[in-house]
Order: C-alpha cells, then sequence, then structure tokens
C-alpha cells in the first residue's frame, strides 16, 4: 500500500501524521514523500520483534540515522558489524551492577546539590535544570569530567549535536541527496571537543594511571592486541555517550514533570512511597519503590524520549516482511510514539496511568509493543545508568518540592531526533516545608 502524502504535512506535524498512518493504515505500509523517497512504515509487535530482535542481523541503521554520524561522529549509536560488536564489548563494562553503586551516590549528590540552589516561589526553567543535571552525572561518572569550562564544552558540542539533526530531518524529509554540514561557529566547537578530549588522554597518559571510568576503561583497550581504537574514535564514543546519556534522560525527567502537575492524585501516592522510605533512597532501595517504576514506565510510555527508530535493509537479496518484499537498502521507521498509544495493545492509552504496570500486565504485553530502549541486540546500553538516574532525581525532587506550571504554560511535544518540550518547560517550584507550614 503507498500513501503519497506531502512532506509539508510530514515536517509540520510528525507525530499527527505517524498517529493518522499507524490509526488508517495496514500495518506495513509505503508512503512517499513528494521528492519520490518511500518509506515503508512498520506498526505491530510482531513486525518490531522481527525487526530489532528475530532477524536483526539482516537490518542496519538507517539513512537519517548515519546521517546523524555528521554530528556526533562514528561511534556506538551508528557503528555496525564486527565494529559495534568491539565497541558494545568495550563500553559493557561501564555499565554493570556494581558500577552502579557508585554511579547512584554521584547521582545523589548532584541532585541534592542542584535543590540547594532552588527557592521556594522561584520559576525554574526545567528543561535547563535536567539538563545541566545529567550532563554533569553522565560527564563525571563516565569520563571523571567536573571542570565547568569542560562542561560548557560537552554542551556546545551537544547543542551544535542537535542542530546538525535539526537540519538534517529537514533535508531528509526534501531532499534525499541532502547531508549535513558544519558552519565557521560548529567547526571551532569540535575543534574544542576534540581539544579537550586530548587534553584528558594526555594527562590520563602522563599519569601513567587510569581511572575506573569509561575513557579510561577505552583508553586501555587501545593496548590490547586486536583492537583498533584510535583516539579520534574515542572523541566520538564520549560525544555519544554524553549526548545519548543527557538528551534521553532529561527528557524523560521533563515529561514526567509535567505529568505529575497534571495528576495531582499520581504524585502524591508517588511522594507517600517515598516518605515511606523516610530519607533519599539509595540504589539498593530503588527495586523496593514500585511506584515509583511503574510512574517511569508510564511517562517513558507516553511521550519515549526516542520516539521513533529507523532501519534498512541490509541483506543484498532483500527480505520479505509483513507479506511484502523488501529490496536491499529500503528504509523502514518504527514508531514507539504510535505502538505505545496504540488502542489494541493499552486501554485509555492516551492516559496517564501508571497503575497498569502490574506484573501480569507486563506478561500480557506482546514483546515489541512497548520499546523505550529498543530491543534486541541493539537495546541500548545504558538503559540501567537512565533507569537509576531517572528515580533518583524524581525521588530527590519530590520529597524537597513540588513543581507546578507557570502560569498560561503550554506544554506541546517536538520530534527532533528526541521527544523534546517545545519551547523549554517552565514551572514554579514550591517546597514543600514552606508548603506544609503554612496556615
Amino acid at each position: 500500500m503507498v500513501r503519497d502524502l506531502p512532506d509539508l504535512e510530514l515536517r509540520q506535524e510528525p507525530l499527527r501524521f505517524f498517529t493518522q498512518l499507524a490509526r488508517s493504515g495496514p500495518d506495513v505500509c509505503t508512503f512517499q514523500f513528494a521528492n519520490g523517497q518511500e518509506i515503508v512504515f512498520l506498526n505491530h509487535p510482531d513486525l518490531v520483534r522481527e525487526v530489532l530482535v528475530e532477524r536483526a542481523e539482516q537490518f542496519h541503521k538507517s539513512e537519517m540515522t548515519r546521517a546523524f554520524a555528521g554530528g556526533m561522529g562514528h561511534g556506538i549509536l551508528v557503528s555496525e558489524g564486527e565494529f559495534w560488536k568491539q565497541q558494545s564489548r568495550l563500553m559493557r563494562p561501564a555499565f554493570h551492577y556494581k558500577r552502579l553503586l557508585g554511579y547512584a551516590e554521584v547521582m545523589t549528590r548532584f541532585t541534592l546539590e542542584m535543590l540547594e540552589g532552588w527557592q521556594d516561589g522561584e520559576l525554574i526553567h526545567v528543561d535547563e535544570e535536567m539538563n545541566a543535571l545529567t550532563l554533569r552525572v553522565v560527564a563525571k561518572c563516565m569520563f571523571n569530567v567536573e571542570a565547568k569550562d569542560d562542561r560548557d564544552i560537552m554542551h556546545k558540542a551537544i547543542v551544535l549535536g542537535q542542530q546538525v539533526v535539526g537540519q538534517m530531518i529537514h533535508g531528509w524529509l526534501t531532499n534525499p541527496h541532502w547531508t549535513p554540514s558544519l558552519n565557521r561557529a560548529g567547526i571551532r566547537v569540535v575543534r574544542a571537543l576534540n581539544e579537550m578530549v586530548q587534553r584528558h588522554i594526555a594527562q590520563r597518559r602522563a599519569q601513567g594511571e587510569l581511572g575506573d571510568d569509561l575513557l579510561s576503561m577505552l583508553m586501555e583497550a587501545q593496548q590490547q592486541a586486536g583492537i583498533e581504537l584510535s583516539d579520534r574514535q574515542l572523541r566520538d564514543e564520549v560525544l555519544t555517550v554524553i549526548t545519548a546519556g543527557l538528551e534521553t534522560t532529561a527528557n524523560a525527567l521533563v515529561w514526567t514533570w509535567h505529568l505529575l502537575d497534571r495528576h495531582p492524585e499520581v504524585r502524591a501516592r508517588l511522594r507517600a512511597e517515598l516518605d515511606a522510605l523516610g530519607r533519599m533512597p539509595t540504589f539498593e532501595d530503588l527495586p523496593r519503590l514500585t511506584y515509583l517504576d511503574q510512574v517511569f514506565k508510564e511517562a517513558l510510555r507516553l511521550y519515549p524520549p526516542v520516539w521513533i527508530i529507523g532501519r534498512e535493509v541490509a541483506a543484498p537479496e532483500g527480505v520479505e516482511l509483513g507479506g511484502m518484499h523488501l529490496p536491499y537498502k529500503a528504509q523502514l521507521v518504527l514508531c514507539q510514539w504510535t505502538l505505545h498509544r496504540d488502542p489494541r495493545f493499552f486501554e485509555q492509552p492516551d492516559a496517564f496511568i501508571p497503575e497498569r504496570w502490574t506484573p501480569e500486565f507486563e506478561k500480557s504485553l506482546p514483546r515489541g509493543a512497548y520499546f523505550p530502549f529498543s530491543l534486541g541486540p541493539r537495546v541500548c546500553t545504558g538503559q540501567s545508568f537512565a533507569t537509576t538516574e531517572f528515580k533518583i532525581i524524581v525521588a530527590g525532587v519530590l520529597q524537597r518540592f513540588d513543581l507546578e506550571h507557570a502560569e498560561g504554560m503550554e506544554v506541546q511535544p517536538e520530534p527532533n531526533f528526541t521527544l523534546w518540550a517545545k519551547g523549554g518547560l517552565r514551572m514554579r517550584a514550591r517546597a514543600r516545608a514552606a508548603i506544609e507550614n503554612r496556615p
């Protein structure tokens, strides 16, 4: 089934575009841009499993995702084949359970330091606060970077990457031969990032001792036989992990604060669970905070930071999928935004109902109906890190503050490479102590 849908409509309202496509079309259909490029849209858990899990070797990252490398280098997000396997194997130990214990202490400390700067009644730019906090956490945990100047360099590089991606998505919709490029300011940012990473590498080599963070692990791997890992590749992995670790978690937090203020009954129940603990939760406490886990899963269902996934047919002979023959290099999209809100799998799909996430419901849910961190061999390496960070930050804030939407604040999702809150999110911080002491 081919639908000739104008790229202007998709570019202006992509969430509405894909929602209409999901509700009115078959589970496999091909839509066509005005420039003639065809995209295959897959909209069923069975198809998601086939592409991401059961036949993952037949599908690579899409043309759009590879173009993203122009802003971030050739990191683990876009690499394929044996090189990706090497990078995944080298990076996986940084996210092991024992390391999360130490990361959780950093997350707690930085969250409390952020909250010390908040005042009762203050208008908070929540998106900026969450971005700054998550950048500080991932920079410290993954690369032992604490200096503000270094974090500023990383932040500018991430903003540049976001701009390149936005330009890329626009170009992808209007010109299939378009490729991103950097202006002079962008070149300066990339040069500063290169110099920063090289400085840290040189310092560690001069000291003769490596730490136990991710950068040290990768530098140590450079000395192993059979490992191909240049300093440029180290930079690419730094930027990839920083960007993925910052943007996705920060966006998940932004949407959670939005949802909790719109649903005070959920916020009250969640706070009661946290207050019963009597203190800031530790990493070992998190598995017992069941309602916090339900809120986390439901927030990521409604507002998945990664809202769409692209794949490309890698088998030279093409593949059969959903009753269609897809040729080599065919471009596919799988959309978390539509499947997470699909009434076939979720009752009241647009409602925020954390209580739906019971063990029984999760067992009954088809695998592939819910995949905020992707699935299969390319599942997000930092899933456990992001989950821990989200829960500790939410717990820390809620134990001390209410966050209320600023007067006249309208919140709309803006789908870029991740799902942002358009124009940011301004909320007023209400200190709990001040609320509870009011007559």
